[in-house]
């Protein structure tokens, strides 16, 4: 049986345990299985804690759940308000332990060693540990657990996509994903930023030329300590490489080379491309060796983590002339611009997020006493008022409910810490997205704006690699393995030539340690899956 029959085969078994289980819960007749026992009413006995099927709170006692959730915040989960209230309403304590969004090897260690949680959110595993859990049976399979979550029930069935982005090769869903479908979110990846009230102290434009941009680079930095530019003025700044705040907009938006991310692939008429061993990449490379060497780029661009990047980007006052970023941080300072055409560029490409599922967030591992009630908690966070706090503020403080189902997100909605937002699971669905109003000064009014703006410009979804492909075990462990080398490879040369330059008398050997490093076998498993993917 070929590869592509058993997986559809087992989504069709998915797609019938989804009927069965909205049936079963909606009759409220689950059946028992191992760990709990069904009592004469509604709850279920599981390890001495009645769980109710319906209502709140979720246990007739207090339960906690050892929890763990990579993210960017500096501050304490275990203090939000969205988790206290989460646990009012719920009877379940999360103890939240955080790991840092750079600090990988923590989370390798944890996954090694097999020292789980209870209960993981957002995790950013690789996709080959995540499957090698779940081969060892290390984590519960959340389609298992469907009858107890209604909501997740009906949003699967609403989106046939968002099952298949969930589904593992297998056929199965282990771990819930984040469904974002709202195209404030999904509209673009970063908003590229320009310092406005420096360019209007120096009588400039916002520039639209790659010569412009130049120019008011050059100036931000002769002007240092003058006026309101900082003497250790930072004119271009970004995080080498990096999804967020990096520089990558600038190879799509002013050069025509779409580069979606630090793997360097996109999709031109359903065939892999490799854009780190595309010529044309040369052109903007020796570009930004020209603003490295003219001292507009910092050194600490190729080195800082998320924190430094973060710091530098809400620092009062301003220090950075250009940066890009999800949001824009001070809309009375920084404008967001085109990205700066360079010449013979006839159509530029502009990053947009394609991740409308951001699989593996609310993950159940086996040592859990507790998984009917963990999966009652997940079905919670689906409730439509409840993705909404989630994602945007609890009601009276960042959001607020109308009579007629809208939601309003104010202008103080997400304040640090007191939400979760992509770091847990929510399921924002189009029909849910198409309730929200965002009131005038949020920052989702503001990049609300800054979609419609680059829309023009956001090159197709079809030129986006997947996020969502299943490999074979032994493909995935050579891809990752692959990537691995490669990755690594083409960032050292690129910060070389970005730094040094040497861009054209080194790039045929580039190209050949690439090809001996088997960046062709590289796409070709990549071609593989695509294929199947598309099949499906």
């Amino acid at each position: 049986m070929s590869k592509r029959i058993g997986w559809l085969l087992a989504s069709l078994s998915l797609a019938i345990l989804i009927a069965g289980c909205w049936h079963t819960a909606s009759t409220g007749s689950p059946s028992a299985s191992n760990g709990y026992r069904q009592t004469a009413s509604n709850p279920i006995m599981e390890n001495g804690v009645a769980v109710h099927l319906s209502g709140y709170p979720i246990v007739s006692d207090p339960i906690t759940l050892k929890t763990v959730v990579v993210t960017s915040l500096k501050g304490d989960y275990n203090q939000s308000k969205f988790f206290q209230a989460l646990e009012k309403k719920s009877g379940i304590h999360l103890d939240i332990r955080q790991i840092s969004v750079d600090n990988q090897d923590k989370l390798n260690l944890m996954f090694a060693s097999k020292q789980y949680p209870d209960l993981m959110l957002r995790s950013d595993i690789s996709p080959h540990q995540m499957a090698m859990a779940q081969s060892a049976g290390d984590i519960v399979a959340f389609s298992d657990m469907l009858e107890f979550a209604p909501n997740w029930m009906k949003a699967l069935q609403k989106d046939p996509s968002a099952q298949k982005a969930m589904t593992a090769e297998d056929g199965k869903i282990y771990s819930l994903g984040l469904i974002q479908q709202d195209n404030v979110y999904l509209g673009i990846r970063d908003q590229w930023l320009i310092n406005k009230k420096w360019l209007d102290q120096l009588g400039l434009k916002v520039p639209e030329t790659t010569e412009q941009f130049v120019y008011a680079l050059a100036q931000f930095k002769a002007n240092a300590g003058i006026g309101d530019i900082p003497q250790d003025v930072i004119p271009y700044y970004f995080r080498w490489d990096q999804y967020v705040g990096g520089p990558l907009d600038l190879y799509g938006g002013s050069f025509g080379i779409l580069v979606p991310d630090e793997n360097y692939v996109t999709v031109e008429n359903g065939k892999v491309r490799f854009q780190a061993m595309n010529p044309a990449i040369r052109q903007p490379l020796a570009y930004l060796h020209r603003l490295y060497d003219e001292g507009l780029i910092p050194p600490e661009a190729f080195t800082d983590d998320w924190g430094a990047y973060y710091a530098k980007l809400m620092a009062e006052p301003e220090l950075v002339g250009s940066i890009e970023a999800y949001s824009n941080p001070n809309p009375d300072v920084y404008v967001p611009m085109f990205p700066p055409k360079a010449p013979g560029v006839s159509k530029p490409l502009y990053r947009r997020q394609t991740v409308f599922v951001r699989n593996n967030q609310f993950t159940i591992f086996k040592n859990n006493k507790y998984p009917i009630a963990t999966a009652r908690l997940a079905d919670l966070l689906a409730d439509p008022d409840w993705t909404v706090q989630e994602m945007y503020g609890l009601f009276g403080e960042g959001t607020k409910k109308n009579d007629d189902g809208t939601y309003d997100i104010l202008p103080q909605s997400g304040n640090a810490g007191d939400v979760p937002n992509v770091d847990a699971i929510s399921a924002m669905t189009p029909e849910l997205a198409a309730r929200l109003r965002y009131l005038p000064g949020s920052n989702n009014d503001n990049r609300s704006r800054a979609v419609a703006m680059y829309e023009p410009i956001v090159a197709p979804i079809e030129m986006f690699f997947p996020n969502y492909i299943n490999y074979s075990l032994d493909d995935r462990d050579k891809l990752t393995q692959l990537q691995l080398n490669i990755k690594a490879y083409v960032r050292q040369t690129f910060i070389h030539w970005v730094v040094e330059g040497g861009i054209e008398q080194e790039w045929d050997s580039y190209v050949a340690r690439l090809k001996s490093l088997h960046a062709d076998e590289m796409i070709a498993i990549m071609q593989k899956g695509l294929d199947e993917y598309n099949k499906t």
